[in-house]
């Protein structure tokens, strides 16, 4: 009855002994109607040692709730097992038209499966924040993260190399790079890390950095470091010191390490000069020291765009460019680009090539940054009551907490990717690439076929 409602076409020519139609999907499986009037493979396999049903399986309809009862039939009698162990199992006894897709539509709503197997939720990327594209005086908004660990020769002979790591402070306009080596995990030995870039950088206004929570995955290499921002006293100490520099600290929302994307750049293109610079070499602490400065200097003299295919041009803008900067209690400038260099006096070619770098920093720079590398797609935003799973990376997917959604942050732009997940070790705040949304609403097919039901 199915064959004949959904291929009446097919059916009718096979009954009338015609040849189907060229266009029809069953045109290369060379079907066939059978005594008790079911429309099966004719195939090439007739020769062969299978079985009548597997030699010629019954075709079965692309959309009909029929062929999704048969597939999560197989699907729980194979023990949810994937796509393609399942559709070699069907294929000896049915035959499902767009098998591949058909298959893999079916059992991605099994809860079971989708637990083995989870997918996190995705978003649009976002516009870039307003401390990104707004031309400031470097280091005024701050990123921070840490790197390591490294090791360095002890003073006294034969005792074990020491180890320390290295803080890095990145603008968020410019991209350039400020690296401080830092002995050890100590709130001391951080407060210094940041008063010596405060005084050798200038005074900033916002430090962003990651929540502590994201060191959880680094497991003994950065437990230290985990500890120590977790510790309440840090913390503490921490507040106070930037309250006296007027400084504010932010942090990126738990276990979302892409909000820091900006950070982590950098963090690997300093870890790639360390491990190429001095491979298994153990320095000392001052020669450690150096080279950090010298790895500093070659991030900053990265080019910010591509090289321009003019041979005149030979200059590139860097980040270095802007770190010779101005002193804090400079006066605001008139606009000089409009003038011509050779009518200035020494101090406003100064002020002119200062202008320039940041002429060129909107018009070439700000420009690259338009297009959208990943994430390009609008998807639905995640909704109230939502249940969901919580990705632990240190943990496999069936022993990932189950949550539902309690409330949701929307973005400026409307696109929720922050929400807050209730689970039953309490409430968290997590982004949305860091959840996996349980296909229990996803019903594409009628209301009368069991979709999973046995998993729920």
């Amino acid at each position: 009855m199915v064959q004949k409602v959904n291929l009446c076409n097919d059916y009718h020519n096979l009954e009338c002994k015609k040849p189907i139609s060229c266009s029809s999907k069953l045109l290369s499986l060379s079907p066939f109607l059978e005594d008790h009037g079911l429309i099966r493979v004719g195939g090439r396999l007739k020769n062969s040692n299978l079985d009548f049903n597997a030699q010629h399986p019954i075709i079965l309809p692309k959309h009909h709730p029929l062929t999704a009862s048969i597939i999560n039939h197989f699907h729980r009698k194979m023990l949810h097992a994937g796509p393609q162990s399942l559709l070699a199992s069907m294929r000896l006894q049915y035959w499902p038209i767009g098998g591949r897709k058909l298959v893999s539509k079916v059992i991605n709503q099994c809860i079971i499966y989708f637990r083995a197997k989870p997918t996190t939720a995705k978003h649009i990327m976002g516009q870039l924040p307003k401390d990104r594209v707004h031309p400031t005086r470097a280091f005024v908004i701050t990123g921070t993260d840490f790197c390591g660990p490294f090791y360095y020769k002890a003073e006294t002979r034969n005792k074990s190399p020491i180890k320390c790591y290295v803080c890095l402070f990145i603008c968020f306009a410019t991209k350039a790079v400020h690296l401080e080596l830092v002995k050890n995990l100590t709130t001391s030995a951080f407060l210094a890390a940041l008063q010596r870039f405060v005084s050798t950088r200038g005074k900033t206004k916002i430090i962003w950095s990651d929540n502590a929570t994201n060191f959880c995955g680094a497991k003994n290499q950065l437990a230290e470091l985990r500890r120590l921002f977790f510790s309440q006293k840090h913390r503490e100490q921490l507040q106070q010191q930037c309250l006296s520099d007027s400084i504010e600290w932010k942090f990126i929302p738990p276990g979302s390490p892409h909000f820091g994307g900006l950070w982590e750049a950098a963090i690997k293109t300093a870890k790639w000069h360390f491990c190429r610079a001095i491979g298994l070499t153990i320095l000392d602490f001052d020669e450690l020291r150096t080279l950090v400065c010298q790895i500093a200097a070659i991030i900053n003299s990265r080019p910010l765009f591509p090289l321009s295919e003019c041979p005149e041009d030979l200059d590139v803008l860097t980040p270095a460019h802007f770190l010779i900067g101005a002193p804090l209690t400079s006066i605001i400038e008139p606009d000089l680009t409009i003038l011509n260099f050779n009518r200035l006096d020494h101090w406003q070619r100064i002020s002119h090539i200062q202008q320039v770098f940041w002429k060129r920093w909107s018009t070439e720079y700000l420009t690259l940054l338009q297009e959208r590398t990943k994430w390009r797609s609008s998807t639905p935003n995640m909704s109230l009551g939502a249940i969901v799973l919580l990705k632990d990376d240190n943990l496999p997917p069936l022993r990932w907490l189950l949550g539902r959604v309690i409330e949701i942050i929307p973005g400026p732009d409307g696109v929720v990717r922050v929400v807050v997940v209730r689970t039953k070790n309490g409430v968290f705040r997590r982004a949305v690439t860091k959840l996996c949304i349980l296909p229990v609403n996803d019903l594409s097919w009628n209301a009368t076929v069991p979709m999973g039901g046995e998993c729920s």
